[in-house]
């Protein structure tokens, strides 16, 4: 294989399709610093969330994300497919009520990132990631709420949220 020690059970696993497997081959092989490696995380990532596994379609949808703003500002064009990318499987994440998967496609429609920007979906997806059980959605709709960010000044709801949010953590 490579340099990198991976168990012989673990890869006979992914190979076999087991999505669990493959979702942790990818995570021991984003550990190394080898761009290799890094290519054969997203491979396998990819395997893990084609036969549904959730918690692959969020690493690849928050992956994607973060790697379209590190690169918006020197390659739009690239940084576009990243975020359609992303989208495409945080959305996939959220049809199976993966609670952070709300909090990022929020962001996605708070920013009008390959979407129209709409406040209203934003703090809805943010609600329902809340509702999950998302703390840092509840910290995001205080802040909304108590700074009218998009809405009205709301008190009552911004105090809702913060006392979710700590009781939650």
């Amino acid at each position: 294989m490579t340099d990198l020690e991976i168990p012989t059970e673990l890869f006979n696993r992914a190979s076999a399709g087991q999505a669990d497997a493959q979702f942790a081959l990818a995570e021991l092989y984003m550990q190394s610093e080898n761009d290799d490696h890094i290519e054969l995380a997203e491979e396998w990532a990819l395997k893990a969330a084609q036969l549904g596994y959730v918690d692959a379609m969020y690493w690849l949808g928050e992956g994607y994300a973060v790697y379209a703003k590190d690169i918006c500002e020197e390659d739009p064009e690239e940084s576009k497919t990243y975020f359609e990318y992303a989208y495409h499987w945080l959305k996939q994440a959220s049809e199976l009520k993966y609670p952070a998967a709300y909090l990022e496609l929020a962001s996605f429609y708070r920013n009008g990132h390959v979407v129209e920007k709409d406040i209203v979906k934003s703090i809805g997806l943010l609600e329902q990631a809340a509702k999950l059980g998302e703390v840092q959605a509840m910290r995001d709709l205080a802040c909304i709420y108590e700074y009218g960010l998009g809405v009205e000044i709301d008190e009552k709801k911004a105090e809702l949220w913060s006392v979710k949010a700590q009781n939650f953590s």
